[in-house]
């Protein structure tokens, strides 16, 4: 199992009440591009724009961002809204359809759980709210193959068109590979860095870092040369591998502490001395967090209550509203066990 996720994702800053209809219109855009029939067209344009409405309403301003996605033939779109407002105090009670607490009809956080295939939020009062809604064509089934989710938010510094970072990751039977490349600085020449190591991801046949890191070498000789890191998740041996070149930052969190993973230092395409594989145990708790360095590295998921339980999307979200560095490309990758952990 593999969901895609597009990298034509839109990013819009949400600030007045007629922002909502940019959001919509996007959103149509993007569901007529995809062709996601009436039906899901119609519900995706009430979720952004009750989504859009809400954040102006209760926070002041957000950021909202729209990504077409894809699962065995089947296509949607994954909004993800992130909001640095007053919280929600009652979330039980938010979430039941028809609630609102402006005086309006309540066609708020209820409606969009209900018109939404999957649907996620963290929010606890006095930091802020991320809600994360996915709306496909088809009904999609709420538990996908797979052991392993992957929730991705990679965007390019203010004002480039084109991110100079990039992504991947490609499930097999009994493992997944990750993978989160930075191209030098940052605009169209570190992008093209970026494509060309995606690419080369894309065609590997091994499931192990290193081999994958030195072709990538080779290849990137011809552009400006990147930062990469790749890591390989074996479910069967619960064995997490991971090697890196250059400045990604990694790390395996669990409820009892989080372990960093080193890259060396290094420039793939241009000078790699040494390329080191580490290795260490996975479990239904673990969460591999992966990012580029647009995003400050003193992030702490113990932040966050609840976090253990959420989709790596909203995950990855809260991780970039609250650490992003905005002088950079920024891309942070998450992925964690589809199993629910038992926490006490």
């Amino acid at each position: 199992m593999e969901i895609t996720i597009s990298r034509e994702s839109a990013v819009i800053q949400v600030s007045d009440a007629t922002h909502s209809g940019e959001a919509r219109r996007t959103a149509a855009s993007f569901a007529e591009r995809l062709s996601l029939g009436e039906c899901a067209s119609s519900s995706l344009a009430i979720v952004v724009t009750e989504i859009a409405t809400n954040m102006v309403k209760h926070a002041g301003s957000g950021t909202l961002l729209l990504d077409p996605i894809a699962y065995n033939g089947n296509r949607g779109m994954r909004v993800l809204a992130l909001d640095k407002g007053p919280g929600i105090k009652d979330l039980s009670t938010a979430l039941r359809d028809g609630h609102s607490t402006t005086g309006t009809p309540g066609n708020g956080l209820g409606a969009i759980k209900r018109l939404s295939n999957v649907f996620d939020i963290h929010s606890s009062p006095g930091n802020g709210t991320a809600v994360m809604a996915e709306v496909w064509s088809q009904k999609i089934e709420k538990e996908k193959d797979g052991a392993v989710e992957v929730g991705v938010v990679s965007l390019p510094i203010n004002g480039e068109e084109v991110c100079g970072d990039g992504w991947g990751f490609k499930e097999m039977p009994a493992s997944i590979l990750l993978m989160v490349v930075d191209g030098l600085g940052h605009g169209v020449l570190a992008a093209e860095a970026a494509r060309e190591a995606e690419r080369i991801f894309g065609e590997a046949r091994s499931m192990s870092p290193t081999p994958i890191l030195q072709d990538s070498h080779l290849s990137l000789k011809k552009t400006r040369g990147a930062a990469m890191a790749v890591a390989s998740l074996n479910f069967e041996r619960g064995l997490l591998s991971y090697a890196g070149v250059g400045n990604i930052s990694a790390s395996l969190v669990a409820p009892q502490g989080s372990r960093g993973l080193a890259s060396h230092n290094g420039t793939v395409g241009h000078e790699v001395r040494n390329i080191q594989e580490f290795s260490l145990p996975w479990n239904a708790q673990s969460i591999l967090v992966m990012h580029s360095d647009g995003l400050n590295t003193r992030w702490d998921l113990a932040l966050y209550p609840g976090i253990w339980s959420k989709h790596p999307a909203l995950i990855a979200g809260l991780l970039y509203r609250d650490f992003s560095r905005e002088r950079d490309d920024v891309t942070v990758l998450v992925a964690k066990s589809r199993q629910e952990p038992d926490i006490a």
